[in-house]
């Protein structure tokens, strides 16, 4: 698969490339004092990939680094954070995603009531909205039985909301947010997709330099990606269909095993090893040298990553919508929006 995609890879690498030349220019023209390179390579990636008409390998060179570029630098990234502060960032945030994701299924509920016709959509949507994005909504689907288009509309939907949070939501936690775990949480839990959630994250890191406001995203990103494990099952036992599978129990365990992203299990072990090596060599000079080579090295998958992110939206796709799906998808975003700032300051994780 990789010879085949060498050639988009090279290309999603000098579109990066081309944004760090630009980067310094730009700033100067518009008269900047910054310019965050992971937002610039972002809109480079959707500048190119919706202005030229690219070859299939170009495409998947495309597919090959927004997934497998990413899950890399996300499973490296664990290297920098240990056991102690994911267990702390656990506790503080697993409130906020179960009571997010609890308004976000009542408010379906009583857009199923408004709107019958889209109760199929609004589903995956809620999904999509809640828990993790693109993934989420494949992995329901196929329980659920979902219509090929409405699951493409409902891709397409979570992708443009998302997207629009990567470019908003790294000033507005600024405006709204003292602390570096209400930042983090509000990243984490308020955008839909793990790729969006990192793509803030960095632009927020780029704007501001703060690692824990980055780390933090990602670990409560992580724990929310674990809600597929309740998911799947509950899906399971909700869906009529399926009443006529034989094999039930097996069924249920193999979708809860595939359900688990690989990157979560590399990016859970990949902390465990940091927090093992800090008791050993914590004042290690060659260690601390390592770890800030990794960071070097982390930085540029990530903007590889997100090159390759803004490359992957098709706008014309997105507002070939209905604006029906597109509002439906509005809804549950405002919604999440207001519903994790509110948790914030209600269970005092913005007092400093």
């Amino acid at each position: 698969m990789l010879n085949k995609s060498l050639l988009g890879v090279f290309f999603v690498t000098f579109i990066y490339l081309l944004a760090i030349f630009l980067k310094q220019p730009l700033e100067y023209v518009f008269n900047l004092q910054f310019l965050p390179l992971s937002l610039l390579s972002l809109i480079l990636g959707i500048f190119f990939f919706n202005i030229f008409s690219l070859s299939s390998d170009i495409v998947e060179g495309r597919e090959f680094i927004k997934k497998n570029i990413l899950q890399l630098a996300i499973i490296l990234l664990g290297i920098k954070i240990s056991l102690a502060q994911l267990w702390r960032v656990s506790i503080e945030s697993i409130f906020v995603i179960i009571l997010t994701i609890l308004l976000i299924f009542l408010t379906y509920i009583l857009i199923k009531k408004i709107c019958p016709t889209q109760k199929d959509l609004s589903k995956l949507l809620a999904i999509g909205t809640s828990i993790c994005g693109v993934t989420a909504i494949l992995a329901s689907s196929s329980i659920l039985k979902s219509k090929d288009q409405d699951v493409a509309v409902a891709v397409l939907v979570v992708v443009l909301w998302g997207s629009l949070a990567v470019f908003t939501y790294p000033f507005f936690v600024e405006l709204f947010f003292l602390t570096d775990i209400a930042k983090g949480i509000f990243l984490g839990v308020s955008i839909h997709d793990t790729s969006q959630v990192l793509a803030a994250a960095m632009v927020h890191n780029d704007l501001h330099p703060n690692q824990k406001t980055l780390e933090i995203a990602t670990i409560t990103k992580i724990i929310r990606n674990l809600f597929l494990l309740a998911l799947i099952p509950i899906l399971i036992a909700f869906n009529k269909s399926s009443k006529n599978n034989k094999n039930k129990s097996k069924s249920v365990f193999i979708k809860i095993f595939n359900s688990i992203p690989l990157f979560v299990i590399g990016f859970i072990l990949f902390v465990t090893f940091r927090s093992i090596m800090d008791i050993y060599f914590f004042d290690n000079e060659k260690w601390m040298q390592f770890l800030v080579m990794l960071e070097e090295i982390i930085s540029i998958l990530f903007g590889l990553a997100l090159t390759a992110l803004g490359a992957s939206i098709d706008l014309r796709k997105i507002f070939n919508q209905g604006y029906a799906a597109l509002l439906i998808g509005m809804t549950f975003s405002f919604v999440s929006l207001v519903s994790v700032t509110f948790l914030i300051f209600i269970l005092g994780l913005n007092v400093l």
